[in-house]
């Protein structure tokens, strides 16, 4: 049978996990597909069980890439893209669930370019906690601060439990990269610029430019693991790479030069990278998450420093997309 979608695996902050996310597609996918996975420098121990798991599978496709941020991982293979209908892109952090892949296709056969299913996260590190959303709709919003225009990313129903979210297809003007389901046409035609920060934002206002619409499809459920568990050496390698300031504060300049703002959340974002190291090191070292956590407090105090200027930024912003799609001020991939 035709495959219907390429599923595109890549690492998003550590390595560990890719196995039990195959295990989640190979179990939950009932629809023939392609699947790729994005070698961006696993581990032995982590990539050599899945390639010998799918040594027998001619849709499994691995592509070595070496070390470098997902974004470009997949601008290697993003031409490659077009013997399927559909492409999903997929972290390894992340796990489908049952019947997660046909209301995902029939939204875009209903004219959709961007299906986003509802992804849900456990609260922090507790395990044990019950699912919340992590994503459902969002928009972009712009506030002024000082005659300077700052981009906000607004999320609806954050951290709302499971029984109080809606349960319609809703179109929303912003997915994020745990999983979506892209129109193969439209993906070969996007940009994929060389950013570990709001990248999807990047992406969210090209589909927007492209007068193409978007949706959250919560007959589809992932659950993400957002740094739930304790990491690896080898994890904590690819995170701090992943989220060092070589690339984060160019990831913040790139997207400025492209479309002509700064992020409100820039400065949190970095303080929210100071207190994550500080809390992965900590874990990683053995200590209880009580002590974990006093260590963000204490990196916090040494090495963040604050900038929220406005008492309530989502009050005073205003829907950026109300006045139209921004015009694109430049085509820079890096």
């Amino acid at each position: 049978m035709t495959p219907a979608v390429t599923i595109v695996i890549t690492p998003r902050d550590r390595y560990s996990g890719l196995e039990e996310c195959v295990d989640s597609v190979y179990r939950h996918t009932q629809e023939p597909f392609r699947l790729w996975i994005m070698d961006l420098g696993y581990p032995s121990k982590v990539i050599e069980p899945v390639r010998r798991r799918l040594r027998d599978h001619p849709e499994a496709r691995f592509f070595e890439l070496g070390l470098r941020t997902p974004m470009d991982g997949l601008r290697e293979v993003q031409h490659l893209v077009g013997d399927t209908p559909a492409v999903v892109l997929l972290d390894n952090d992340s796990r489908v669930t049952e019947g997660w892949l046909p209301p995902l296709l029939q939204a875009m056969r209903d004219g959709h370019a961007v299906v986003t299913p509802l992804i849900l996260e456990r609260e922090g590190v507790d395990r044990g906690a019950p699912l919340r959303n992590h994503l459902y709709t969002g928009e972009l919003r712009v506030v002024d601060v000082e005659g300077t225009s700052y981009l906000i990313e607004h999320k609806h129903f954050r951290r709302t439990g499971v029984a109080d979210l809606p349960q319609e297809r809703s179109q929303t003007e912003t997915f994020e990269l745990h999983c979506v389901l892209f129109e193969s046409e439209l993906f070969r035609r996007i940009e994929l610029p060389s950013m570990v920060i709001r990248e999807h934002l990047d992406i969210s206002l090209q589909v927007a430019a492209m007068e193409r619409t978007m949706v959250v499809e919560p007959k589809s459920v992932i659950h993400f693991d957002n740094l739930g568990t304790r990491m690896a050496l080898s994890d904590m390698r690819y995170f701090f790479y992943r989220w060092g300031r070589r690339l984060t504060g160019p990831s913040s300049r790139l997207f400025e030069r492209r479309w002509g703002y700064n992020f409100y959340s820039e400065q949190a974002m970095y303080n929210w990278v100071v207190r994550r190291k500080a809390f992965l090191a900590a874990r990683w070292f053995g200590a209880p998450i009580g002590v974990a956590n006093r260590a963000t407090q204490v990196a916090k105090k040494l090495f963040c420093r604050d900038w929220d200027p406005l008492p309530d930024p989502d009050a005073a912003s205003r829907r950026l997309l109300a006045a139209g799609v921004p015009p694109q001020r430049s085509h820079d991939l890096s």
